[in-house]
């Protein structure tokens, strides 16, 4: 009877347990010149990669390079927010050699109607940045999870079967 009555306040706590939900990061242009959600999270970085960009156009053979910037990024409805993880191909460093890794700046916002709030800035996370022609058939990725039970984003690097953890959390608040 007590063992009966001990499953059965259990259950409903067990039953209301959410899932980790995990989404690979895809690519994704953005416009340089245009109001846009990536255009907004990444304002302090645009100017600079839109000088850049109009430079290069201004070269022999460039006058067809677009106005654009490469994110890689996935988003996460949680509550009445949208969060965002955006990682922008901009600044990346080399990760010693390492074929299609690199360590890239990294924001993670919430959306709530127009109101954006960055909730974590990680300046070197490591990404993926490969196989982008067939990204749901890649068998390398950078996965970000989000964990109701923790409020936290995870990230992680997939090679086939083999799933590296990465140190950097952001809480969701």
């Amino acid at each position: 009877m007590r063992a009966a009555l001990i499953i059965a306040m259990l259950a409903p706590l067990s039953a209301g347990a959410q899932q980790a939900i995990s989404h690979r990061l895809m690519a994704q242009t953005f416009s340089l010149t245009d109001s846009n959600l990536q255009a907004r999270i990444w304002s302090d970085q645009v100017p600079e990669m839109l000088k850049f960009r109009k430079y290069l156009q201004s070269t022999p053979g460039g006058a067809d390079k677009p106005l654009v910037g490469v994110v890689y990024t996935t988003n996460f409805q949680i509550e009445a927010k949208q969060i965002v993880v955006s990682v922008i191909s901009n600044n990346c460093a080399n990760a010693g050699g390492v074929p299609h890794l690199l360590f890239c700046p990294t924001r993670v916002v919430s959306l709530s109607g127009e109101k954006l709030e960055v909730l974590g800035n990680i300046p070197d996370l490591l990404v993926t940045v490969s196989e982008a022609d067939a990204p749901q058939n890649a068998r390398k990725a950078t996965v970000a999870t989000y964990d109701p039970q923790t409020h936290q984003i995870t990230f992680a690097n997939v090679d086939g079967n083999e799933r590296t953890e990465l140190s950097q959390k952001v809480v969701v608040r």
